[in-house]
């Protein structure tokens, strides 16, 4: 087959994928560079540093600094959605498990929210 061929066969179908690729790249580039067009709530609070681990680990560990201010943004119509857990470590310790690898986020009202980090089970 020709490249001539290659092109030109079933030519609408790519004609109508590369059109439909370049909207969805231009909606998710327009939501990227104007975050603030959408509405949307901020929420920080200071939350302690802590080091997991397991019941038999004798050793101790002192954190500077203790706590860590943490920021979230959500949209206002984001109630509930899951987000993989991050953990990031100096260059010289490394991860080898994370558990839950994903943690459901449930937005409350500041009433509910007094005990941020509440675990259900």
């Amino acid at each position: 087959m020709a490249a001539r061929d290659y092109v030109l066969n079933n030519f609408g179908w790519k004609l109508a994928s590369v059109v439909a690729a370049i909207l969805i790249w231009m909606t998710i580039n327009s939501n990227l560079e104007n975050p603030e067009t959408h509405s949307s709530s901020t929420l920080s609070r200071h939350l302690p540093v802590m080091v997991k681990k397991a019941p038999w680990d004798v050793r101790g560990f002192v954190l500077t600094p203790a706590e860590a201010e943490v920021t979230i943004r959500a949209e206002e119509r984001a109630r509930s959605f899951r987000k993989k857990v991050i953990v990031r470590t100096p260059p010289n310790v490394a991860v080898t498990k994370v558990e839950p690898e994903e943690v459901a986020v449930e937005r409350v009202s500041p009433a509910e929210s007094t005990n941020d980090h509440r675990n259900p089970n």
